[in-house]
């Protein structure tokens, strides 16, 4: 299935320029480049919830070796680093784990890039599946800090399970670039509808 690398999107074959697709066009995204398995859709849609909410974690193996497969070597030999986005400790404490970093960690082993928690989550915000996409970017301002590193000359691979709005994945990778990360690439196992179809708000 043909998507866009800037924002995810599915789109036709040929519908991406290099400035984006129609969904994001003339939008400036943050990271170098997104990876993704799929659309939020059937059957990868019961997956990521198995793996997510029902403690499936095999499925976290089968996605992260799937992204490792498609993710480009590194520009520079020796110098990628492999993060998840970082779920607050009260919501860890009650799921038991973080899918995203179980995702992160199939990758770094079978690429052989070392994973690092280089970012941690500040407060508890609300789902941002269970928020309008309008109110989205507001609901995590301020709900992540990077960690004192420095990743000068660092390619960073941003990993988490889905990407709706895109506003946790761009809130993440503005800290790794403080942090002085070169490129940072985002690796997901699926992209939500791009009109937000795919959440409804109750």
């Amino acid at each position: 299935q043909s998507y866009c690398g800037c924002c995810g999107a599915s789109v036709g074959r040929g519908a991406q320029t290099s400035s984006g697709c129609a969904y994001c066009i003339g939008q400036r995204t943050v990271w170098r480049k997104m990876v993704r398995l799929s659309a939020y859709q059937a059957p990868m849609d019961e997956w990521i919830r198995a793996m997510k909410f029902n403690g499936r974690w095999g499925w976290a193996n089968v996605l992260g070796g799937l992204l490792a497969q498609i993710l480009d070597e590194p520009q520079q030999s020796g110098r990628t680093v492999v993060c998840s986005v970082p779920m607050h400790w009260m919501r860890r404490l009650q799921r038991g784990y973080n899918q995203a970093d179980l995702l992160a960690t199939s990758i770094s082993r079978i690429r052989q890039w070392p994973v690092a928690p280089l970012l941690r989550r500040t407060r508890q915000t609300t789902p941002q599946t269970r928020v309008a996409p309008s109110q989205r970017k507001g609901n995590i301002k301020n709900a992540f800090q990077a960690y004192r590193v420095d990743l000068s000359g660092w390619d960073v691979i941003l990993v988490d399970d889905v990407k709706t709005t895109g506003s946790t994945l761009t809130a993440c990778t503005r800290l790794l670039h403080k942090r002085g990360a070169r490129f940072v690439t985002v690796a997901v196992a699926a992209v939500a509808d791009a009109m937000g179809a795919n959440f409804t708000i109750k």
